[in-house]
């Protein structure tokens, strides 16, 4: 049986390179990236919890309002996650501390990204190997 088509998932890769040496700003700014994706994927988490739990609840109002709990502090955690890595910036201007590269939202998703493609992708930015010469091309649609 042929399963070529299917693309290999590459084995993820440590997050922090050992053999280079860090400076304060970029340990923040991956502590912060870090927060941040922690963040964002325990919000989304709850949000489908909260989701099952609010299909599961068959119309009981005790068993409806946890979920639509749930569900509506995981959607403010993101608002505030979100605000915070736009407000920081500007927090950080007013009280003269200097602008900070590694606070700036650009160098944040940036560094998320990159964190991604460390934690779960090696290679590739897509994560899959497409080396393989027989991949059906899909650049048409």
């Amino acid at each position: 049986m042929d399963i070529s088509f299917i693309p290999t998932v590459a084995a993820a890769s440590p997050v922090l390179d050992s053999s280079a040496s860090y400076s304060a700003s970029d340990i923040i700014r991956v502590a912060i990236s870090l927060i941040v994706l922690v963040g964002g994927l325990c919000a989304i988490i709850f949000i489908i919890w909260g989701g099952l739990m609010l299909i599961l609840s068959g119309g009981k109002d005790e068993k409806v309002k946890p979920a639509i709990n749930s569900i509506r502090y995981a959607v403010i955690g993101i608002i505030v996650i979100v605000i915070a890595i736009f407000v920081a910036p500007k927090v950080s201007e007013m009280l003269g501390l200097g602008e900070h590269d590694y606070l700036s939202p650009k160098s944040i998703f940036d560094t998320i990204k990159m964190l991604m493609n460390r934690i779960f992708w090696t290679s590739s930015s897509t994560g899959f190997d497409t080396s393989s010469s027989d991949m059906t091309d899909f650049s048409d649609f």
